[in-house]
């Protein structure tokens, strides 16, 4: 099936797990050096799609062209040996080794004697050389940012000579002034002939490096064509299905009332003498590019880094920065992690575990934990939040993005904080998810609690700050408020102006 122009054709695509019809005859093609953007709600069919694609898993129904040439992968290593190359949110590099052997891994030039190294990093640098990529062959993976870690992603993907590259939220864990630089190697990729599928949350970046889009949900093909086809309203239309007239909400009212406040916060080798305060029912919002600090206040104030203070205020009174997270707990300062899968949840355990779990004291008599009253607290929780969920016996790992989020939540609010910290609040969850974890922002600000969001999109920082503290190399470098708030004075305080 040679159709010009057109590189990727998937025919009718079903698949089917035990209980859940994950694709539902869906039609995917892509033409040559084309930046394709696939969309949807978390569960929508995406990763699926993309699995079968790379040989992950197979089909029940339906046919893959590549190129012209039917293909059927039997296994990932098939589809790359075809051209097929995934780059994954989660980054699949060896932190130990090079930059040069992860390039290369499974392929260099062995002899009897040694693995040829050097031979090896000459190839790798020509490789980084020919992509314009500014990192060294020799350098090792765990010494480099989030960023330059993706670019060794795309160069073993060009070590492979790909056909089709997908990348999968490939912006998530970066900041906007790197997504700029993502995008333009992804424009320079395109125009050595490679072809690239896009999966982001994020439908600002979908039209701004986008040349087609797919919509997918629940598993069916809902709408495909090139960008100009599509304004934002139809887009998010077409994604959840509905109209959503605000994508950021903002209702919350701020009093005149501290409730929180720190006099030269520092964290050795990370934070210097920062300053500020949050009031009742303010949303804070702390910006800055990776490396800046933001992550490391986060964990200062909730007793996860060593850290000190001239002075601490919570709730008007004084207190010392825990040395540990449940003396946070105790206070009613609540941090809702970066990464939520590793630092909020525990995946194999249930909805009412996970929320139950820091909160035993509460149901625990004579030694024993009272499940019947943990499922009482957590399914009022469940109902509260709107989690979507099948039971409270649910594992964590089976939920969608946004709930995840919204369980790691739950787990707070059954101590009614003072303070919660919000970092990266709506990282890889879907349009409609966000809106909602924004709406719960707003619930919590106007119950009188003082939150705190960092945050690398600047949509949200703009939209949802009452004010804005920018960080550059550990420092406090502005405080915006008002009409002062947008992305050109927050990107010039972020890079040292």
């Amino acid at each position: 099936m040679d159709e010009p122009g057109v590189i990727l054709k998937m025919e009718g695509i079903t698949k089917k797990f035990p209980g859940v019809l994950a694709l539902d005859k869906v039609n995917f093609s892509m033409k040559k050096e084309e930046i394709h953007a696939l969309v949807g709600e978390n569960g929508a069919g995406k990763s699926t799609l993309i699995k079968i694609l790379s040989g992950v898993h197979k089909p029940d129904e339906g046919k893959i062209f590549l190129d012209g040439e039917y293909v059927a992968f039997s296994n990932p290593i098939h589809a790359i040996e075809k051209g097929i190359s995934v780059i994954y949110q989660e980054l699949n590099l060896v932190e130990e080794l090079s930059v040069a052997e992860n390039i290369y891994l499974g392929k260099e030039n062995r002899n009897w004697w040694n693995l040829g190294k050097k031979v090896l990093i000459e190839r790798a640098e020509k490789l980084l050389s020919k992509l314009n990529f500014p990192i060294s062959a020799s350098e090792k993976v765990k010494n480099l940012n989030v960023s330059e870690k993706q670019l060794v992603e795309i160069a073993k993907a060009m070590a492979t000579n790909a056909k089709v590259i997908v990348m999968d939220e490939p912006t998530a864990t970066i900041t906007e002034h790197e997504a700029k630089q993502l995008f333009s190697l992804m424009r320079g990729l395109k125009e050595q002939g490679v072809s690239i599928i896009f999966i982001s949350h994020r439908l600002e970046e979908v039209f701004e490096i986008a040349d087609s889009v797919t919509v997918l949900r629940d598993g069916k093909l809902i709408s495909t064509g090139k960008i100009d086809q599509y304004d934002k309203n139809r887009l998010i239309s077409d994604v959840v299905g509905r109209t959503i007239s605000d994508m950021y909400p903002k209702e919350n009212t701020v009093t005149d009332v501290n409730a929180f406040e720190v006099e030269e916060l520092s964290v050795p080798g990370y934070v210097n003498r920062l300053s500020f305060n949050v009031k009742k029912g303010e949303i804070l919002g702390i910006a800055g590019l990776v490396g800046c600090g933001k992550s490391e206040v986060a964990l200062a104030i909730y007793g996860g880094i060593k850290a000190h203070a001239k002075k601490a205020l919570l709730d008007g009174e004084r207190v010392s920065l825990p040395t540990r997270p449940d003396v946070s707990l105790e206070r009613g300062v609540l941090l809702i992690p970066e990464d939520r899968k590793s630092q909020g949840l525990v995946l194999l355990l249930s909805v009412t575990k996970n929320i139950v779990l820091p909160n035993t004291k509460f149901i625990t008599k004579l030694g024993h934990i009272r499940w019947k009253e943990g499922r009482k607290i957590s399914g009022n929780l469940v109902k509260k939040l709107n989690i979507k969920t099948p039971t409270l016996s649910q594992k964590a790992e089976n939920l969608s993005g946004g709930n995840q989020q919204k369980v790691v939540l739950a787990k707070g609010l059954v101590r009614k904080p003072k303070l919660i910290i919000f970092a990266e609040p709506t990282r890889g969850i879907d349009v409609g998810a966000k809106v909602e974890v924004y709406k719960l922002m707003n619930e919590l600000a106007n119950q009188g609690v003082g939150i705190i969001m960092i945050s690398s999109e600047l949509p949200e920082i703009v939209s949802m700050s009452d004010r804005v503290l920018v960080m550059h190399r550990g420092v406090q470098k502005a405080i915006l408020e008002g009409e002062n708030i947008n992305q050109e004075n927050i990107m010039a305080a972020a890079m040292g102006g």
